[in-house]
């Protein structure tokens, strides 16, 4: 496993926009119109267990240098530092660290958001120097061996200093009056040492309503 490269990320928004324009594309892929509602979906368990806490300084550091707006005491955003300092990214101050884990070649982090979703980072044991397609192939494998569906394209995107393939996923979760049909955006980044999987998962047609936090959240990932 490659270890971490030290780095130094670029504090300002703009100069992500050209990765933003792409994911915006991503986040609205294969959406259909409308999204009220959103509120709701917290109130299902299945999705939102909210009597977790959150957790602490072993999975999740501050990242001074990606908070926004900067200098202020009213941040919006946070920068930190996960996967064992190895990824850094920007995210809403109102995420709450659901669960994560930093076993031996599986550490991810979960969180979840109050405008009902929930947002991961799993690091993958893809060698970063394989063919995309060797990469996307061993995660289309892995998906639908757990039943999950492919329904978009792989569509490429970019990140601070990664780059990505997007997907569309829905997958059937058990609950206790009926399934429920859970649709995902999935994203496989690399860089020169690490292949991670970004996973947002929603209840709604679209994430057309939380574009602002995820847009920043993607676009500001930095892998060593």
């Amino acid at each position: 496993m490659a270890r971490r490269a030290r780095g130094r990320v670029t504090r300002h928004w703009v100069e992500w926009l050209p990765a933003a324009r792409t994911l915006a594309a991503v986040l609205v892929l294969a959406s259909a119109a409308g999204c009220g509602g959103a509120n709701d979906a917290t109130k299902n368990r299945t999705f939102y267990d909210w009597s977790l806490g959150d957790g602490s300084q072993q999975f999740e550091r501050p990242y001074p240098p990606l908070d926004w707006p900067e200098n202020s005491n009213d941040r919006v955003f946070l920068g930190v530092s996960v996967l064992q300092d190895r990824v850094r990214f920007s995210r809403p101050s109102n995420w709450r660290l659901r669960n994560a884990s930093n076993r031996p070649e599986e550490p991810y982090i979960h969180y979840v958001s109050p405008n009902a979703y929930s947002f991961a980072i799993y690091e993958r044991l893809d060698p970063p120097e394989d063919a995309w397609t060797d990469i996307v192939a061993r995660y289309e494998a892995d998906a639908e061996s757990v039943g999950a569906k492919i329904m978009g394209k792989l569509v490429p995107i970019a990140t601070a200093n990664g780059q990505g393939r997007a997907f569309t996923v829905e997958r059937d979760v058990e609950s206790a009056k009926h399934p429920l049909l859970s649709r995902s955006r999935e994203m496989l980044i690399k860089s020169g040492e690490m292949v991670v999987l970004v996973q947002i998962v929603h209840q709604e047609p679209n994430l057309s309503a939380v574009d602002a936090d995820l847009l920043r959240a993607v676009a500001s990932i930095h892998l060593p």
